[in-house]
């Protein structure tokens, strides 16, 4: 009996645990790709080569990515995004 209530204890501070969505919070890989692709794929996944291509993007720092994003070259493509979704952006092009 005691190893269920433990295995629930800690469940449930895994839950708490930071960087655990929130509730009503998607989580951030599959939040970071629907961003990606409704901003950002038309450019970067064409062919266009004034756009660095995905692959190029996956190899990069995700700090470079947020730092892109927030004050260099595409920043004026994620205007009205939140910094949550910047880094999950971020997240989901350097974990694929």
């Amino acid at each position: 009996m005691r190893l269920r209530s433990t295995g629930a204890a800690i469940a449930a501070l895994a839950a708490l645990a930071p960087g655990s969505p929130s509730a009503g919070q998607a989580p951030a890989a599959p939040r970071g790709e629907a961003i990606y692709v409704e901003r950002c794929k038309e450019c970067h996944e064409s062919g266009d080569e004034r756009a660095p291509q995905r692959a190029a993007l996956a190899a990069k720092p995700a700090a470079e990515i947020v730092a892109a994003l927030t004050t260099g070259p595409m920043a004026p493509m994620a205007e009205g995004l939140a910094p949550e979704d910047k880094q999950a952006v971020a997240a989901y092009l350097t974990a694929h």
